[in-house]
């Protein structure tokens, strides 16, 4: 009896705690970024994890280690918006008012794409990428040789690991529950993170044109730190309903769509305050907006368009997406993003070595 009282109680604490945000693994607030002593060694962690992610989800084709299936890339016009604010001034919202051609990738984030049937619950994706960016003062030099502005986001504003070593044992887990509910006492348990990630599998929307998408991750706007968010500027119900006998309704939704009429989307900042609890190593603690209210500072406009021919989807299938790819000004911070530089790009560099495919060099349209 005692020991059930315990156990009780403990679960209740650990309970109230993750309802109130607190967390063991909680991160200073900092401007500056904190780099870790063992970011060398994690970083070869995860290329390892991902490339055993790859392999073990390929069928005909080794596909992303995360986001494998794409809905299709879709043409989109960004515009920066003429009354934006001297502030957020810079990198590509440096002239107000100038339009981008873009490309944009949705995704269901299931690592396995015969797994990734549209009905189930699942994260889901949003890749933008800005092609005719003028500004040579690029983070990386680019693997595929191209110039372009990413934004890469998904329709959770948190991610539910706080750190990168956190994710590489729940990568290398072999079962994510009992990663979760290690042991038996419960204030090892990682209830917080757990209702995250519960968070995190969303319903699946009509289609990819509704949800608000978000970085996560932080990124630097200028001198700014920054996240950032695209939420549809469309107003009322969806015309389609998800059809959960299809595992590719949410495509086939967006190509109805496209073919009546345009999609859009505004495309929102939120800026770092120090003194509230907005880290930028630790992506599973939101910005509150109350702390810091999301500001728009681009329109994107999806043109009616055809996309789902077999060429067209393999031209997206073979596009590579990175938060790297992006204007000094732009630079991705904290310690995922840092990891995601090298992981990206051999993820990307082994997923078209071993499928014999390029990534495209002509991007315009």
């Amino acid at each position: 009896m005692f020991v059930l009282k315990y156990f009780s109680s403990c679960i209740l604490f650990c309970l109230l705690l993750s309802l109130f945000g607190c967390s063991s693994n909680e991160s200073s607030v900092t401007i500056e970024e904190q780099m870790r002593d063992d970011e060398t060694l994690q970083t070869e962690e995860s290329i390892r994890n991902f490339t055993k992610i790859v392999e073990k989800n390929k069928i005909t084709h080794v596909g992303r280690g995360a986001h494998a299936k794409g809905h299709s890339c879709i043409k989109a016009y960004f515009q920066v918006r003429k009354d934006i604010e001297t502030k957020y001034q810079h990198g590509i919202f440096s002239v107000p008012g100038k339009v981008y051609k873009s490309w944009i990738r949705f995704s269901n984030a299931n690592s396995s794409y015969a797994k990734s049937h549209d009905a189930n619950k699942d994260a889901h994706g949003m890749a933008i990428k800005l092609i005719g960016v003028e500004d040579k003062a690029f983070t990386t030099a680019l693997a595929s040789g191209q110039s372009t502005q990413d934004f890469l986001m998904a329709d959770n504003p948190e991610f539910f690991s706080p750190s990168i070593d956190e994710y590489n044992r729940f990568l290398s887990s072999k079962s994510y529950v009992n990663f979760f509910f290690e042991g038996i006492n419960p204030f090892h348990w990682r209830i917080r993170e757990f209702f995250i990630a519960l968070e995190t599998l969303k319903k699946p929307p009509s289609s990819p044109l509704w949800p608000q998408y978000y970085s996560n991750t932080a990124y630097k706007l200028g001198p700014h730190n920054i996240k950032f968010s695209a939420k549809s500027c469309k107003i009322g119900e969806a015309k389609y309903s998800p059809e959960e006998n299809d595992p590719d309704f949410m495509r086939k939704n967006l190509v109805k769509e496209l073919y009546n009429g345009e999609g859009c989307f505004d495309f929102m900042v939120q800026l770092q305050v120090p003194d509230k609890n907005m880290s930028i190593e630790d992506p599973s603690i939101e910005w509150k907006e109350s702390d810091s209210p999301f500001v728009t500072l681009a329109d994107i406009t999806i043109l009616a368009q055809g996309f789902d021919s077999p060429e067209h989807m393999q031209f997206c299938e073979n596009l590579s997406f990175s938060p790297w790819h992006a204007l000094a000004e732009h630079r991705p911070i904290g310690q995922f993003n840092r990891i995601r530089k090298a992981v990206y790009k051999a993820s990307s560099d082994y997923r078209h070595t071993q499928n014999k495919t390029d990534i495209p060099q002509s991007l315009e349209w």
